[in-house]
């Protein structure tokens, strides 16, 4: 039996953990991954996004909050909860929730270094032989210092956890010999990953053929079905928990259902999802998608809240599947541009481009590696392996649960995000350019067939990753990059950065309301601290049409709109615009204060004029501009 295909006869197989614990060339570079994955992390916790986290980051913190606090609702959960149940282990221990995006962020990193120690143990299985500690290095770099996984890893999201998961899992099927243990421990881990992740599940479903394969046999043995034991038992922890919680046995969050339609509907655009409708006011942390999927199920049957999950997950899934049936033409195309977005360098939309944040990072702006880079070399060494008896079938199992993971990421969307395992797995494929016997090629005329296979395979992988078809390099999101990263601002305090970037995202459209509204907000906050520049007349003048048709929709935001009409000369209008936001919003609130500073001011030349109680506005509004 060999040690996940060893690459040559009686080769000795090599320990990852060994060789980067090992002098020169594998200390170097563990500690070249650790100062790299820290500074980034350092860098990142320094922006505004990094200590105020948007959207779904947003939504994993407002979860962990809920189950500390047992805010959590009795109901079917929306989406995997086993990263928020994690982020609220520290919440439950007394840790102070303002500290929780840097926690998150932290173990993200911690993910990041295992799984670089994962790919580091897959590769010097599969390349065991003569020279694999190179191969062992070269997939650690590869992955370690890869700027996508660091992208992600920092961020408050489930992948690079449920990721790391997932390779440990990877690392036990592969165990040599007939390990029943390992047999289990991977199905578990793999069980622990869709969990946490559902997108594994295609994975987790053939894991005894994985684990036959990867272990270097062709035929796959009863004993490997203690894979699905393992897989079996933390999804069953997974359903009676939300037995207990909501009255309901499930395994898998309900938020597919929905997005299966989205991806698959007529008219999506096969790259990232798209909302059908804007909302503007939404709770914190509360999801759009799921906001858009009530709406439309309401409208669409006539039924109102609550809803049966059962009966609306039926309902998607059949609308997806009847629109798949009635165009199937279309759909192929479809799913043939999926494909094509999937293979292409560009790392799809999804919440934030990675193309675009990663202009704006130090630390990210001059690395090279990306999933083109890692394709074309993963892409030429398959066949260079495949001349290896022992190894084929490792390279099958790889193979493998690549194209399975790769399938169920296409009945959804070809994000950056989701096909973040897909590049780990190219990392050991990839690791196999300085192994001696893998480039070694027989004589004759098998030699050319394989090289000539190896060429076209490159030149394939290079074509499908730096081509711009069907408009893969869409540049039209970054938008939304901006106007999170403004929002982001705009929660921390950073009013100069915030009003910049909300300038950016009204340049490309004038009409964005969020947009609109944080310039307003931020440049208030600019111009009460940063003195007469801001202040002035002319510099209020240059804000008012931001107020065009503008829905007065919070207090702030009456509270500037009246001082950008005050400002500018316009007293009767400002009076107008606070009179209104105190009818709406009370007399308590900033309109309501600023409209009695404002009557003061007018009438203080009146005999019997005092100055209003309890206003903060007073001296502001005074103020010469």
């Amino acid at each position: 039996m060999n040690d996940f295909a060893a690459g040559s006869p009686g080769a000795a197989p090599v320990s990852a953990s060994v060789a980067l614990r090992r002098g020169g060339p594998a200390t170097w570079l563990t500690l070249a991954i650790f100062l790299y994955g820290t500074g980034y992390l350092i860098w990142y916790l320094g922006t505004p996004l990094g200590r105020a986290p948007q959207l779904d980051g947003k939504e994993n913190l407002v979860l962990a909050a809920q189950i500390v606090s047992g805010a959590l609702p009795h109901a079917p959960f929306y989406r995997a909860m086993l990263y928020p149940a994690a982020l609220a282990l520290p919440l439950w221990l007394g840790w102070p929730a303002s500290w929780l995006p840097a926690l998150a962020a932290i173990g993200g990193l911690l993910c990041h270094f295992a799984s670089t120690l994962a790919v580091a143990r897959l590769a010097a299985r599969l390349w065991a032989g003569t020279r694999a500690n190179t191969a062992t290095l070269l997939a650690a770099a590869l992955w370690g210092l890869n700027p996508v996984a660091l992208f992600y890893a920092v961020d408050v999201l489930d992948v690079t956890p449920s990721l790391a998961l997932f390779l440990w899992g990877l690392v036990f099927l592969s165990a040599p010999g007939e390990q029943k243990r390992a047999t289990f421990a991977g199905g578990a881990l793999l069980g622990l990953a869709v969990g946490v992740r559902p997108h594994f599940l295609p994975v987790a479903l053939l894991a005894p053929v994985a684990r036959a394969w990867l272990a270097g046999r062709w035929r796959f043995a009863p004993r490997d079905a203690l894979a699905w034991a393992g897989v079996a038992l933390p999804l069953l922890l997974v359903g009676l928990t939300q037995w207990t919680w909501a009255g309901e046995f499930r395994v898998m969050p309900w938020q597919g259902a929905y997005n299966f339609y989205a991806a698959n509907r007529p008219g999506a655009n096969g790259r990232y999802y798209t909302q059908q409708m804007f909302f503007t006011g939404l709770a914190p942390g509360e999801n759009p998608t799921r906001a858009e999927s009530d709406l439309l199920y309401a409208r669409d049957t006539g039924l109102t809240p609550p809803f049966s999950i059962s009966a609306m997950e039926g309902y998607w899934h059949a609308r997806a599947w009847a629109a798949i049936a009635q165009n199937p033409v279309a759909w192929l195309k479809l799913m043939g541009r999926k494909t094509y977005y999937l293979f292409n360098d560009f790392d799809q939309y999804n919440n934030k481009t990675y193309a675009w944040h990663q202009a704006q990072s130090p630390w990210l702006r001059w690395n090279i590696l990306s999933w083109g880079f890692l394709l074309v070399l993963a892409a030429g060494m398959i066949p260079l392996g495949w001349l290896s008896k022992e190894r084929r079938p490792a390279i099958a199992g790889l193979l493998l649960v690549f194209l399975v993971y790769a399938v169920g990421v296409l009945m959804y969307y070809a994000s950056g995000r989701f096909r973040l395992p897909l590049m780990a797995l190219l990392c050991v494929l990839a690791a196999g350019w300085f192994v001696p016997d893998v480039l070694k090629q027989p004589p004759g005329k098998k030699r050319w067939g394989i090289l000539l296979l190896a060429i076209l395979m490159i030149l394939a992988a290079g074509a499908v990753s730096v081509t711009n078809a069907f408009n893969a390099r869409d540049e039209s999101t970054f938008i939304q990059d901006e106007s999170l990263c403004a929002n982001a601002a705009a929660e921390v305090g950073e009013d100069a950065q915030a009003y910049a970037l909300a300038q950016q995202v009204l340049t490309r459209d004038p009409q964005r309301p969020d947009a609109r509204r944080i310039a307003l907000l931020s440049y208030f906050n600019l111009a009460t601290t940063d003195g007469a520049q801001a202040d002035s007349a002319d510099g209020w003048r240059k804000q008012l049409p931001l107020l065009d048709d503008l829905d007065l929709r919070d207090a702030g935001l009456s509270l500037v709109a009246g001082v950008a009409l005050w400002k500018t000369g316009d007293s009767v209008r400002a009076e107008r615009v606070w009179q209104d936001g105190a009818a709406r919003f009370g007399p308590d609130s900033p309109p309501a204060q600023a409209l009695a500073a404002a009557r003061y001011l007018l009438q203080s030349a009146r005999p019997g004029a005092t100055p209003p109680t309890n206003s903060t506005y007073l001296q502001y509004l005074a103020r010469p501009n």
